[in-house]
């Protein structure tokens, strides 16, 4: 937001908050509710996808000035929370009115939480809530959730960025361990926010917003003594999603079920599609270690015919990860020595009024997704400031192996374009997958 309102910032500065009297509110609300159960957790194993998130804390005011009135006037209407998503299949989803608008708000302790839409097709569940008070934190905690009347179990993720100072958006995944119907009534209980403890609650009912296509490939591959399974693809205007078991005995040293493997998805047009969200959960089954993952992908895209689904691991190396950096205030150009993953090689650099612009290529034997969201580039001032848009951090594939990424504005050439050194990832036999 910052990006868009220079302004924003200077207006904080001059905004009084009465710090003492919010700690006496905090502390009295959290002494009152001590004795209130907590409630109970389940135990998934979770794993979130690199979802780009904006989590910065604003100190908030009570009246607005002529500049926080003008971001205020930015909220988004009823039925477009997710238009402007940095997630693809949101933004199709919103754009194209596959949205349900629930719009019903909570309020305690001084909180107000609204769950302004959600969005389901069976390939995922999305709520777009909104929290409101005197200082927004954002942080909601993980929900408690019952469909039909009966509670389930999930994995979660969110992201959030904040429209004012007192006023935050959150865009949260809800993975089932189990597939939902198409219609249901549901029930969602927040009993924290942040340090909070409250009770927020909405009930509404959901239906199914578009038809799903289902392939079920039910095609094992053993990989170091384990067998894999790709159980399930869908595919969904909004997400795809892919259910994988992988059965292992438990004194298999050579693959932990949960942990070990990674999945890369790679359409016939050569797309490396983004995971947005994955979790792993299981049991031991008669003596194996039973454990389904699920993972969600970009939207396939109008036109592919099949996916490549390639196996593979991280080796896990000993000591801190090492940097590698380029100035760009040298003659292009640049190339920066990933070690055994490739090399990344700076072709042009935009020193822009508004932003910095850097286009690169990378020569890598491993497909990396197309906004390499498992081989981060970042640009860094002379003070070690990271200048990347906090509400879009990742580079983007203009061709082939030719990336951009945009980032701050600065006033020197003295900055340097950074990324890591990465191990080259274990490869196995792919999956094949042709789709109807």
């Amino acid at each position: 937001m910052s990006k868009h309102y220079p302004e924003f910032n200077k207006e904080l500065e001059n905004i009084h908050v009465p710090v003492e009297k919010l700690d006496r509110i905090i502390q009295q609300t959290i002494n009152d509710n001590r004795k209130q159960k907590s409630r109970r957790k389940k135990v998934v194993h979770t794993t979130i996808g690199s979802v780009a998130a904006a989590f910065i804390l604003f100190l908030g005011s009570a009246t607005f000035s002529p500049t926080l009135a003008k971001v205020a006037s930015e909220i988004p209407l009823v039925g477009t929370f997710f238009n402007e998503s940095n997630d693809e299949g949101l933004q199709i989803a919103g754009k194209s009115g596959l949205t349900q608008v629930v719009n019903q708000t909570a309020k305690d302790n001084g909180v107000t939480l609204t769950m302004n839409e959600i969005f389901y097709d069976g390939t995922r569940l999305t709520f777009g809530l909104t929290h409101e008070s005197l200082i927004a934190i954002g942080n909601i905690e993980r929900p408690n959730i019952w469909v039909n009347g009966e509670e389930i179990n999930f994995s979660t993720g969110s992201s959030g960025k904040y429209i004012t100072p007192s006023k935050y958006e959150v865009v949260m995944n809800i993975t089932p361990t189990e597939e939902l119907p198409e219609e249901f009534d549901m029930k969602v209980i927040i009993d924290a926010v942040g340090l909070m403890p409250g009770k927020w609650e909405f009930e509404f009912p959901v239906k199914q917003s578009n038809e799903v296509t289902v392939i079920r490939p039910n095609t094992t591959n053993v990989i170091n003594n384990a067998d894999v399974t790709i159980e399930s693809v869908k595919l969904g205007p909004a997400g795809t999603d892919l259910a994988i078991q992988i059965k292992s005995d438990p004194n298999n040293t050579k693959m932990d079920p949960y942990m070990d493997l990674h999945f890369a998805m790679i359409d016939d047009q050569g797309s490396v599609h983004r995971i947005l969200t994955g979790s792993a959960y299981g049991d031991t089954i008669n003596g194996v270690e039973v454990a389904s993952h699920r993972y969600l992908y970009s939207p396939i895209k109008y036109g592919v015919k099949s996916l490549t689904i390639l196996p593979y691991k991280i080796p896990i190396g000993m000591g801190a990860v090492d940097d590698v950096s380029v100035s760009l205030n040298e003659t292009l150009p640049l190339t920066l020595d990933q070690g055994e993953v490739g090399k990344i090689t700076v072709t042009d650099v935009e020193f822009l009024d508004d932003k910095t612009v850097v286009y690169f290529e990378l020569d890598s034997e491993f497909p990396f997704d197309d906004n390499l969201t498992m081989n981060r580039t970042w640009l860094e001032s002379k003070d070690g400031k990271d200048l990347s848009f906090q509400d879009n951090p990742f580079a983007k594939r203009i061709k082939g192996n030719l990336f951009m990424q945009e980032f701050e504005a600065t006033k020197t050439k003295d900055v340097k374009f950074k990324a890591t050194k990465i191990p080259k990832p274990i490869m196995f036999d792919p999956f094949e997958i042709t789709l109807p």
